[in-house]
């Protein structure tokens, strides 16, 4: 399934965050009696009204490892995926004893944590995975990584031997598994095969199975098969590769290292929260 998770640096353990101030300072009660803290108050001021001295505080933190507004946390998509290649690769990895869905991570754990990515990071150079890429012919597509660049959009196999359509719309739904692309309806009807390609010509959408049979789908309340991601960024062609595990997982390893060393050089912890 698609799921989304913060990981978060335990900053309220470290005493130096350009925050504190602010995080301390009750500025107002709300309604039911809560405490409005000053830095609740910034937050908002800067969402409604632009005021500069929330993004000026987080700029000067040294926590901030995003050079963002609150840059000491990070979105990570794909995580229920990759917990599926730590069963496969590194099942005794500290990570599988959470469920992340908010979770804390003292230093030591983080410690162990570090050192295990490092390692897992190796043996997936080793690994192919199965993907589903979005092309334009023989390009593939790009979208931003969000980090000033450019990634390849592909969908990568979940790692559950079951099959899953975590992909598509309110009319089909799609997956990656094993053996190729697996497609059906929003009433739970199965395409007859599984496909090595979709693709785009003229109004419609074919597949290609792995066995070379062609197959028409017909719309499902006016809508075709779509592979766009939720920026709008998609190609002609959603084709069934392999790609090495260590590229698959790269923002979910990289995620994990960088937030974990520098949890380990301002000796706190992490967290983990489940968003989706």
């Amino acid at each position: 399934m698609q799921t989304w998770h913060k990981i978060k640096l335990d900053i309220y353990r470290v005493s130096y965050r350009s925050c504190r101030p602010y995080q301390e300072k009750i500025d107002d009660f709300y309604d039911n009696g809560k405490i409005r803290f000053q830095w609740d108050m910034m937050k908002q001021a800067y969402l409604m009204a632009g005021d500069q001295t929330f993004p000026a505080v987080c700029s000067q933190c040294p926590l901030n490892l995003r050079l963002v507004c609150e840059g000491c946390n990070m979105e990570i998509d794909g995580l229920f995926s990759f917990l599926n290649v730590l069963v496969q690769y590194m099942p005794e990895c500290i990570l599988l004893n959470y469920k992340l869905q908010d979770d804390f991570l003292d230093i030591d754990i983080v410690r162990q944590l570090y050192n295990e990515m490092i390692d897992l990071e190796k043996q997936l150079e080793k690994v192919d995975w199965p993907v589903a890429r979005v092309m334009n012919g023989d390009s593939p597509v790009l979208a931003p990584d969000g980090q000033d660049g450019e990634q390849e959009l592909f969908y990568p196999w979940e790692g559950e031997d079951e099959d899953t359509y975590p992909y598509g719309s309110e009319s089909y739904y799609w997956g990656r598994s094993k053996d190729g692309i697996i497609v059906k309806d929003s009433f739970g009807n199965k395409a007859p095969y599984t496909f090595s390609k979709l693709y785009k010509e003229g109004f419609g959408v074919y597949g290609v199975s792995t066995d070379g049979k062609l197959h028409t789908f017909v719309p499902v309340m006016g809508k075709f098969p779509i592979w766009s991601n939720p920026e709008g960024y998609g190609g002609q062609e959603l084709v069934a590769d392999i790609k090495k595990a260590s590229v698959v997982f790269r923002k979910q390893l990289n995620a994990i290292i960088v937030f974990a060393e520098e949890a380990m050089k301002n000796n706190t912890g992490l967290i983990f929260e489940q968003l989706l």
